[in-house]
């Protein structure tokens, strides 16, 4: 799993690029026209996931336009964010943002994030200007570009300011779904660009109350899973072993099952010796950590370090087990 700055950003970035897809529009362009051919050819090689043809046609509609297709560079970018060729993603951004388009600061978030994304610091300054334009130009209603600023500014050393950026997304945005990681970044800004993971308190099915501020200093593992899964059942012996080989002081496993019948959970984890703790609510894809955890298909597994940090998701078996025995052998020797 990518970090939560690019998880958070893909959101952002493909949020600004549908907006585009309205704020673009030039109704003096004819249906005729060769331009809007190719662009509407370009959006078609889109949703069929061809992206080297899309942006080959939408480049052909740029040209065609001499250059003046803000929208264009957009989608560009978009495919660019989306294939993770950052580079050609933050050429694309740049372009539209300095077209002025309505969305000219949504355009500038984005070029913020992809340039952030390259993992080179000698863009960091380039990314924090582009982001306070975005933040100036919509008068701070491109709310989570202070939270990339945030993070930016945390990696450029430059920690006050970071925490500050942070703490004026949370202003602003009390209610966002990634309000706790943040908050955490705001905490311990060592966390900023990390895959935090989301914070949450639940009780189990026997009464214990599951958070992992509870059990903070250890590596936790989060396995979603239902008695009515096939491939659950499959992997179930393997989890049993992980817990027998590795429960202990600084290990946890906490099972979310999606079970919707209690009855059938409850015999299930009898029949197969579950002993560790267990998160029941009875909504199958509704429940409340799947829903957290965005969990669209199981088993699924989330592998948490004693910081918080989500180190792996979707291992299973002697891939899991030897990654658990490799955060335990790092905490030991702390």
């Amino acid at each position: 799993m990518k970090n939560l700055f690019r998880i958070c950003s893909l959101i952002c970035v493909l949020a600004s690029c549908v907006a585009a897809q309205e704020v673009f529009r030039n109704p003096a362009l004819e249906p005729e026209d060769e331009s809007q051919k190719a662009f509407t050819h370009a959006r078609v090689l889109m949703r069929q996931g061809r992206p080297d043809e899309a942006i080959a046609e939408f480049k052909r509609a740029a040209t065609l336009r001499n250059g003046k297709c803000a929208e264009c560079y957009s989608f560009i970018g978009q495919i660019n964010f989306q294939t993770q060729n950052y580079k050609e993603a933050a050429i694309a951004f740049r372009q539209a943002a300095e077209l002025k388009p309505d969305n000219q600061a949504e355009m500038y978030n984005a070029l913020g994030v992809v340039l952030y994304l390259q993992n080179d610091n000698k863009l960091l300054d380039e990314a924090t200007t582009v982001l306070k334009r975005s933040i100036e130009l919509s008068g701070g209603k491109v709310v989570k570009a202070y939270h990339h600023l945030g993070i930016v500014l945390i990696k450029a050393g430059k920690t006050d300011e970071g925490v500050a950026a942070l703490k004026s997304y949370l202003e602003a945005s009390p209610d966002a779904y990634d309000a706790g990681q943040i908050r955490l970044i705001i905490a311990n800004p060592k966390m900023a660009g990390e895959n935090v993971a989301l914070p949450f308190k639940v009780t189990s099915s026997e009464g214990e109350e599951l958070s992992l501020e509870k059990f903070k200093g250890k590596v936790v593992l989060l396995d979603f899973w239902a008695s009515w899964c096939g491939p659950c059942r499959e992997d179930m012996p393997h989890v049993r072993s992980i817990w027998k080989k590795y429960s202990g002081d600084r290990f946890i496993i906490i099972g979310v099952n999606l079970d919707s019948n209690r009855k059938a959970f409850e015999d299930y984890a009898k029949q197969e010796e579950i002993t560790w703790p267990q998160y029941y609510d009875g909504r199958r894809w509704a429940n409340q950590l799947a829903q957290l955890y965005k969990v669209d298909a199981i088993p699924r597994t989330v592998l948490i370090d004693q910081d918080g940090i989500v180190r792996a998701v979707g291992l299973r078996g002697g891939s899991l087990s030897n990654k658990i025995g490799e955060l335990l052998k790092k905490l030991h020797k702390q």
